[in-house]
């Protein structure tokens, strides 16, 4: 049935629910995927199961989450003032104007897992890099690369892009452009990991930085 332009159509708390919970399946089912590739790809890389410590994990999740969705907003704005034009937008549930999703309370963390097991494999190789923030450049790679394969993850299954980059440099699956964000972004993170793990463990880190984040979120 058709309604006159400029009527209000009332919507049901119960169908506002089922399609909140719906989005939230789909980023789990998303979180799953990656989180399996993730360990599968560590642990082929060292020919062995990788064993994992649940703190460091819990505590490079709850980093990465808060920090990441923190700077995707401070930098996505930033941007926007210094080129008149956002250089993204989230197609699924955006919030703080479009620069980032409430689902991202389950999808951010989700690259602290891989950033995890990226410092795990460098570690059973006895690869060393320092200063801390060395390893953050890195993100300006593999963030890209990422964003392809949750795109790509969307598309496929839900037919929607996740997030939407509006230059056409990587057909707007993610661009060039984001490389510098995603290296401030990743240098940040490694220098507050390198500083949390140094010191006594404390559980109430990793809950904190997470409750943050996700005060962050309903904040949008």
């Amino acid at each position: 049935m058709r309604h006159a332009p400029g009527v209000h159509v009332p919507v049901a708390p119960g169908m506002i629910l089922s399609h909140s919970a719906l989005l939230i399946l789909q980023g789990l089912s998303g979180a799953l995927v990656g989180a399996v590739l993730f360990y599968l790809l560590g642990s082929l890389l060292l020919r062995r199961w990788i064993r994992i410590e649940l703190y460091p994990l819990l505590l490079s999740m709850a980093a990465a989450f808060l920090i990441a969705i923190v700077c995707e907003v401070l930098l996505g704005k930033l941007y926007y003032l210094l080129v008149g034009r956002p250089l993204w937008q989230y197609r699924v549930w955006p919030i703080h104007d479009g620069y980032t999703s409430a689902l991202n309370f389950i999808i951010w963390p989700v690259y602290g897992y891989y950033v995890y097991f990226v410092h795990q494999v460098l570690a059973a190789k006895r690869v060393t890099i320092r200063p801390a923030w060395l390893k953050g450049l890195a993100s300006g790679i593999d963030g890209p690369l990422l964003e392809i394969l949750a795109n790509g993850f969307y598309l496929l299954c839900y037919g929607t892009f996740y997030f939407y980059y509006l230059p056409g440099d990587l057909r707007h699956f993610t661009s060039i452009q984001v490389v510098p964000l995603y290296m401030v972004m990743g240098v940040i993170l490694s220098l507050v990991l390198d500083r949390l793990l140094q010191r006594p463990r404390c559980w109430h880190y990793p809950l904190g930085i997470y409750l943050a984040g996700l005060g962050f979120v309903l904040a949008g």
